[in-house]
């Protein structure tokens, strides 16, 4: 079933130099994902006071929509891992 939809997902950290981290790390993910799933997935990442806030627009099929968001949450965690240690 294709869909289009758009995603906002927002962590809330409190602290603007965690969530900078955070997001750099995801946006440089983001970036590097492969060209043909750059035509139907657009994501954006960045922070805002202490806040990451991820932009999701996508046209296709649901499951990789479903697949590309548990990779964004998935790779949150490593990045909250790593800035952690």
């Amino acid at each position: 079933m294709e869909v289009k939809a758009r995603v906002e997902i927002v962590w809330h950290y409190g602290d603007d130099a965690k969530a900078r981290a955070i997001a750099e790390a995801i946006q440089v993910d983001n970036e590097s994902m492969p060209e043909e799933l750059k035509k139907s997935l657009n994501v954006q990442t960045r922070w805002v006071d202490g806040d990451v806030i991820t932009k999701v627009k996508y046209s296709g099929e649901i499951d990789t929509l479903i697949k590309a968001l548990d990779d964004i949450v998935f790779s949150v965690k490593i990045a909250e891992d790593s800035v952690e240690v």
